[in-house]
């Protein structure tokens, strides 16, 4: 009798327990929303044009950082107010240097009467030249931003193209938009190129050009001083003081005029940038006298060609 009363005992006791943390139990909402799924608005001309070029193009807009926000529960039943951002702290490619990651600062948001205006800009001048491989996960617009990975007109995140200038352009002349699309160009077909295989042997090939001039240190991220310490090339006695485009270089770091390009990913965008901006006539005008910018060039025009 004593054992059937000791078992009936557990049962019960098994049953207040199961129970008890049955009152526990917390049911969480559901966290599977698309963030990137735009809804359309017809009423608002802006928002309007934003859900035409998503429905075009497969590319959400956004004009600002966060994107929207959920009514939640933490793991204590409290309620609290999620709110979901782009994430822009990391770009796929590339760095400050070679042991940093970019950095962008949105400065200001876009200015939401002059953003179709600006898709307009892209319809017809950056979409086209957009390879369907090249994946743009949402496009986030500014009328100003600060970045350290390579000036300020676009930017790309984890997530997000940042692009400013949207308040700008209608002010800009035809040369200056030029400069726009071909910034725009440079980070999608850089990042693009230097995370894909298939281009790991001509990216070296490109890397080398200018680093085979200097085997005792590094030729990136170098203090153009040193150049002329470190540069042997074919012929030493030739050298003297080579500049940054006698060693293959466009130009000097764009975030510090006394480093040559901090990394070979900064090489790739500045080559990209150029490529993609002047005609082939332009780019032999302002650097046909470089023969290790012409070889470098025509290694780049050369993957480029491969994915237009």
């Amino acid at each position: 009798m004593k054992k059937i009363k000791y078992i009936l005992g557990i049962f019960l006791a098994g049953i207040a327990l199961s129970a008890c943390q049955s009152e526990e139990t917390t049911d969480f909402p559901d966290y599977s929303k698309n963030w990137f799924e735009l809804q359309d608005n017809p009423s608002d001309s802006v928002d309007h044009a934003m859900y035409q070029f998503y429905q075009d193009y497969n590319i959400p807009v956004f004009a600002n950082d966060t994107i929207g926000s959920q009514q939640r529960i933490d793991v204590f039943g409290k309620e609290y107010t999620h709110y979901e951002k782009l994430t822009l702290s990391y770009s796929m490619g590339g760095g400050l240097s070679a042991n940093s990651s970019p950095i962008v600062t949105i400065n200001t948001f876009a200015t939401r009467k002059n953003i179709p205006a600006f898709l307009r800009f892209l319809r017809e001048n950056v979409m086209p030249a957009v390879p369907k491989g090249i994946h743009i996960h949402s496009i986030l617009l500014v009328d100003k931003m600060t970045s350290q990975a390579f000036g300020n007109d676009a930017f790309k995140g984890l997530n997000t193209l940042v692009l400013s200038n949207v308040s700008d352009l209608p002010g800009m002349d035809d040369n200056q938009k030029k400069a726009i699309r071909g910034s725009i160009l440079r980070m999608l077909y850089s990042d693009y190129i230097t995370n894909s295989e298939d281009y790991t042997s001509q990216l070296e090939k490109f890397y080398n050009v200018s680093r085979a001039l200097c085997v005792e240190k590094d030729i990136y991220n170098m203090y153009t001083g040193y150049l002329r310490y470190y540069v042997t090339g074919a012929d030493p006695s030739n050298w003297g003081h080579p500049t940054v485009q006698e060693v293959g270089f466009l130009n000097a770091d764009p975030t510090n005029s006394y480093y040559t390009p901090s990394s070979p990913f900064m090489d790739v965008m500045m080559y990209c940038e150029a490529i993609l901006t002047y005609s082939e006539n332009e780019f032999q005008e302002l650097y046909g006298q470089y023969p290790y910018i012409m070889e470098k060039y025509n290694i780049l025009k050369e993957i480029l060609n491969t994915i237009r």
